[in-house]
């Protein structure tokens, strides 16, 4: 396996998605049910996104988003602007800790193939378009992970339906994302970040996969997902940046839970992203920082982004706990190899999470407060 350099990376940022303002959720609602145009819905997203890029900035945020704006839900709507994926209205069900997410399903009704036209490249052009010289954008997707998930916990259930093989159906996701990445490069894109929720997904009962019953099914699962995101990054041009999220859910501010990082580090360690985003709000939940150590050693290009500042609620931490916290982390990893974000997104899908836009930025404000008073420096570090 070949590891990237470690290209450069900033003391902090932020996951990606934001809390969507009232006028663009009820836009939302209204384009479903053609009450406005799909024109005048981009105009609507539009102006958010103009006015949320304007607020990345002005709350010293050096990578900035569209928040996700351009999507009800962070990995649904990727996956369907994909071509012979069908979306299924209501289709798709998960209980977030007492909380039951119910949005649109996917299923393939033909094979999986790259999607020239797909509306996340316009979406990103407009981002550039607006963002002042010296800001970096960033773009994130869903990583694979979820595609190869099989039974209740499958995001799409009936690839058998159209591949003779499973291998035939991995060689096709394989295609989908480094041609998507490409383009994404040739447009001007230099960050992708692929959020990967279902990694953790093996230590969830609804995955099935617990027990030594499973043991070969769980590490033949590991081994594709490992190899697949290996090859996607490495048939990219060295400068793109790649970071990934390694989040444990995020709905309404409940999460799926599952178990810690600790329980994933075999895979952790084999992937060569230059970020790992990592939640560390509650380390009785989350676990401790030792598991950094091993990817560190892995990995050592790897920036662990770590996740101290929660999205789940509104109450703000202290920056003396918060520091505290990165003082353990370097006990395992050097500063220069941490950096500092929220938990999470703020809204990973249109509804969001249970805190308002001033409390939200004050949550950003901390995080940036906080790090600038750690690294003493707000600026990127290039290598």
């Amino acid at each position: 396996m070949t590891v990237k350099k470690h290209q450069y990376f900033y003391t902090y940022d932020t996951v990606g998605s934001f809390l969507r303002p009232n006028d663009l959720k009820e836009a939302y609602n209204q384009v479903d049910n053609g009450e406005i145009t799909q024109d005048e819905f981009k105009q609507i997203q539009h102006g958010a996104t103009k006015k949320l890029v304007q607020q990345e900035i002005t709350h010293g945020l050096h990578v900035v988003s569209d928040g996700e704006y351009n999507r009800k839900n962070f990995f649904i709507d990727f996956l369907a602007g994909l071509k012979g994926v069908q979306v299924v209205p209501d289709g798709f069900k998960l209980n977030f800790s007492g909380q039951e997410l119910v949005d649109d399903g996917l299923k393939l009704a033909g094979k999986f193939e790259y999607n020239a036209n797909h509306p996340f490249f316009s979406d990103y052009e407009f981002l550039q378009s607006i963002i002042p010289a010296g800001v970096q954008a960033k773009v994130t997707i869903p990583a694979p992970t979820p595609l190869l998930f099989e039974g209740d916990f499958a995001v799409i259930a009936n690839y058998s339906d159209f591949y003779a093989s499973r291998e035939e159906y991995l060689a096709d996701i394989l295609k989908v994302y480094q041609q998507t990445i490409a383009h994404f490069y040739e447009l001007g894109l230099r960050y992708i970040q692929l959020d990967d929720p279902w990694l953790l997904g093996v230590t969830l009962p609804i995955a099935g996969l617990q027990g030594d019953e499973n043991t070969e099914r769980v590490t033949k699962l590991e081994d594709e997902i490992t190899s697949l995101i290996q090859k996607i990054i490495a048939a990219a041009p060295d400068d793109m940046i790649f970071a990934t999220h390694i989040c444990r859910g995020n709905f309404h501010s409940a999460s799926l839970g599952g178990g810690t990082y600790a329980s994933i580090t075999n895979v952790l360690q084999e992937l060569p992203y230059d970020a790992f985003f990592m939640e560390y709000d509650d380390l009785k939940t989350d676990g401790d920082f030792e598991p950094l150590a091993r990817i560190h050693r892995a990995q050592p290009q790897a920036v662990f982004v770590l996740g101290l500042v929660t999205t789940k609620t509104s109450q703000l931490e202290s920056e003396q706990k918060l520091q505290h916290k990165i003082l353990q982390a370097m006990d395992v990893v050097p500063l220069h190899n941490l950096s500092l974000s929220p938990q999470c997104g703020f809204a990973s899908t249109k509804e969001g999470n249970d805190l308002n836009e001033q409390q939200q930025w004050d949550k950003v404000d901390l995080v940036v407060q906080t790090a600038r008073d750690t690294w003493k420096t707000d600026a990127c570090r290039f290598d």
